[in-house]
């Protein structure tokens, strides 16, 4: 009997062994995943909210160069990374652009969607 408590105490650190472990697991499996994901090319958005094009892996795939304007390059981790997936659909590549309409055409500067200049 005096055992029991004992045992009780050993059952529930081993049980929350196990929990941790497998959460470990699951997150390195995740990172191996986006990490698999990014590309060259890839528009990714960064734990920060910044929005850019991979442009250069490093080898040891520690950093990678982004650029987010043109001729604007900055060096990031590859862990402050978030995978393509978590980007707004208006930022992924082959996405309409913000504004246009379904047909795909743009609205003219000054003018409202739906209406017509008169020319």
């Amino acid at each position: 009997m005096k055992l029991l408590p004992l045992l009780i105490i050993i059952l529930i650190l081993g049980g929350m062994f196990l929990i941790t472990q497998r959460a470990k697991q699951r997150s390195a499996r995740e990172q191996s995943t986006r990490r698999e994901s990014i590309r060259l090319g890839s528009e990714v958005m960064t734990t920060s909210g910044l929005y850019g094009t991979v442009v250069s892996i490093d080898p040891d795939g520690d950093t990678v160069l982004l650029q987010v304007a043109p001729g604007v390059e900055l060096k990031w981790a590859f862990a402050a990374l978030r995978d393509i997936a978590s980007l707004p659909a208006q930022y992924r590549l082959g996405e309409q652009a913000v504004g246009e309409r379904a047909t795909g055409t743009d609205t003219e500067p000054g003018t409202q969607a739906g209406t017509q200049t008169s020319d």
